[in-house]
């Protein structure tokens, strides 16, 4: 596995230190900051984690974790296609619609999310963090 694309609740298990999924999260960011998978995230990525990081932490504190995810992570752009593509999924939450069309955008060969029932199998593989940990294991 070389390309991974990795959900915002990945990313937000680790800048809000969610104890229960921290290890697995911390593993996956781990992975992709010392480059053994280039990691995508989706363009809206970064303003959800910022929306729901500065009330809990602050705006300062929030914009200091996008900075550091913009030099580890690679940004999916987000454009009319990958937006065109959502509208028409046929997907309960149209976020993780344009989660699954930026990682399709990305060439990933997979999505690794807590919410895996969130997204279609139809593009690609969708794993969990203890799944993504016993593939690279293996």
């Amino acid at each position: 596995m070389k390309k991974i694309f990795v959900d915002t609740n990945i990313l937000l298990d680790v800048a809000l230190h969610r104890e229960e999924f921290l290890e697995e999260a911390t593993q996956i960011w781990a992975d992709c900051e010392l480059k053994k998978v280039q990691g995508f995230i989706s363009a809206i990525t970064l303003n959800n984690m910022h929306f729901i990081m500065r009330k809990m932490i602050g705006s300062a504190a929030a914009l200091e974790y996008v900075r550091l995810i913009l030099n580890i992570f690679t940004v999916v752009p987000l454009d009319e296609t990958i937006l065109r593509l959502a509208v028409d999924l046929p997907h309960k939450d149209f976020e993780d619609a344009i989660q699954t069309f930026s990682a399709v955008q990305a060439k990933a060969e997979c999505i690794v999310t807590r919410d895996t029932a969130h997204f279609s199998r139809d593009y690609m593989p969708v794993i969990s963090p203890g799944e993504y940990i016993e593939l690279l294991r293996s």
